[in-house]
């Protein structure tokens, strides 16, 4: 990994990974005409999915939208069930994370955001499978659900999706390289696929009804489950996170509380092991701060040792989106 990591970022590299973004790029533009044209085949299924995904890799915040509209459905008495790719497990083929009553995963045979989310969500069946239609049907014929959410899925295009949620960093993010050049997945004719564009930045469109917005929790949380108002935490802290992009994450925390003394930046779904923890305990902290997203994938010995708390970041469904489930869904 470290050798690939440095052939990816070495300035004489790059006219390698331009090369191989200009034939990934013409790849991905036939696989979509083809999908366009129905020469690739789209399978459906008899509950309603929605879809969220992005363009890039890395965090746009799929997730914590994913599980606001988990809150949508249950909050109308229906039955909401999420289907993941469960990218970085350790289990292959279909993999059920939930059922209705209880967890049946863990961080590393879910992956780190299906597992997430299926703890934060008890009683709705979450599914992880590398075939999404394999997973839909799955969802269907085993919890009979109201509606599928497909998380990361708006590259999936085998499985029909009755709306298509796009989200972007910002509303001037229309400029980038495909991979392994840029983040890009695709390319932005893709946008012309969504049924609705969401920007998780608010970038210069700040009054935008368009615009996630992220709020973090009053309260963090520690090894044992316990709240703890994060303006009572004293002494200096640390910042680490593995997001596709920490940094937004690390400037909310300050905002709401103070100048960090130390701010890790991990991989997105990394793995916690003897490096990593390494790094975070040489750093002398009264505590440190984290998402949730990297909290589970922590022993909870070495989380009470550091002082380790993780907090929630959540997001309102904005109204055009509203509009739309009422529209479709309700």
């Amino acid at each position: 990994m470290i050798i690939i990591n440095y052939l990816f970022t070495a300035s004489w590299f790059l006219p390698l990974r331009i090369l191989l973004s200009i034939i990934y790029g013409s790849v991905i533009r036939a696989r979509n005409l083809f999908y366009d044209r129905g020469i690739f085949k789209t399978h459906g299924v008899a509950t309603p999915v929605i879809s969220v995904g992005n363009l890039s890799t890395g965090g746009s915040g799929k997730t914590i939208l994913v599980q606001a509209l988990i809150e949508y459905f249950k909050d109308l008495q229906k039955i909401p069930s999420v289907l993941s790719r469960g990218y970085g497990r350790s289990s292959k083929g279909l993999f059920l994370v939930s059922d209705k009553s209880r967890l049946k995963g863990d961080p590393f045979t879910a992956g780190d955001e299906a597992f997430l989310i299926a703890k934060n969500h008890p009683g709705v069946p979450v599914v992880v499978a590398e075939d999404r239609v394999i997973g839909a049907r799955y969802l269907q014929d085993h919890f009979s659900p109201d509606v599928i959410i497909l998380d990361d899925g708006f590259q999936h295009r085998r499985l029909h999706r009755d709306l298509n949620i796009l989200l972007l960093d910002q509303p001037g993010d229309q400029v980038g390289h495909l991979l392994p050049w840029g983040k890009f997945r695709e390319p932005f004719s893709g946008l012309d696929r969504a049924d609705l564009t969401l920007f998780s930045k608010a970038g210069r469109q700040k009054s935008s009804n368009l615009n996630l917005h992220f709020d973090l929790a009053e309260n963090v949380v520690d090894q044992a489950g316990n709240k703890h108002a994060l303006s009572s935490l004293k002494g200096s802290f640390g910042l680490f996170a593995g997001l596709g992009n920490p940094h937004h994450f690390f400037e909310s925390v300050q905002q709401h509380h103070r100048s960090a003394k130390a701010r890790i930046i991990f991989s997105d779904h990394t793995l916690y092991g003897p490096k990593q923890l390494d790094q975070i305990s040489r750093i002398s902290c009264a505590y440190w701060i984290t998402t949730q997203k990297d909290f589970i994938k922590l022993e909870p010995g070495f989380c009470q040792a550091q002082n380790i708390y993780f907090i929630h970041v959540k997001t309102a469904l904005p109204s055009p989106l509203i509009a739309l489930l009422k529209q479709n869904f309700n």
